[in-house]
Formats: C-alpha cells, structure tokens, sequence
C-alpha cells in the first residue's frame, strides 16, 4: 500500500493534501505496531512523519510540527531504542516550540 500512497501524493494539490495522507499512513502503521509489535512498522511511521514535518512548517502549522517531533522521538525512544536520535528529536520539538511562542526555554 505505499505505492498507492505515493500516487495519491503525486496526485494531491497541496501540501495540506500531502500532510494529511502522509499522516494516515503514519496512523496506519503506529497501529500496525501497536497490533504485531513489529519495529518495522515503527521505521515506517518514523520515516512518513519525518517527510511530513517539512510540510507542516511550509503550512505554518508549528505546533503540528513539534508534536510530529515528538511522536519520532517517542518511537525512537520507546521502541527503537534510539536514546541518541530520541534526544534529538525532543530537542527539535523544543526548538520550535520556543521559536513560535508556545513556551520559553531557560538558557
């Protein structure tokens, strides 16, 4: 079924289209995951909302943006066991949040 995403990306108008189909494929795996337990489908999801991100920040959908963040470092962090990558994903998510005013972060 990722070749059928891929041509509904192809054929979508904008990048709210593209941010929406992207998400429901992600849905569709954390699911997957949360079912079978296989990690494959937690690469998966990592990678779709890693593709989405940058399209929540052309939207201006900051906050999307961040919880995106936050939804990789969580299954780097809990599934992957990616300590390192979840670090940096968390500390993206912080970036942007402070960057667009959801909450200051102390030096």
């Amino acid at each position: 079924w990722e070749g059928r995403m891929e041509e509904m990306m192809a054929e979508a108008l904008s990048d709210t289209d593209r941010a929406a189909i992207l998400r429901q494929f992600s849905i569709a795996h954390s699911e997957g995951y949360n079912s079978t337990g296989s990690k494959v489908h937690a690469l998966c999801e990592v990678g779709l909302e890693e593709r989405r991100i940058p399209l929540l920040g052309n939207l201006q959908r900051f906050r999307d943006q961040g919880d995106a963040m936050c939804d990789i470092a969580c299954c780097n962090l809990l599934v992957l066991s990616e300590t390192s990558e979840a670090g940096r994903w968390f500390h993206r998510a912080r970036d942007v949040g402070a960057a667009h005013g959801f909450f200051s972060v102390e030096s």
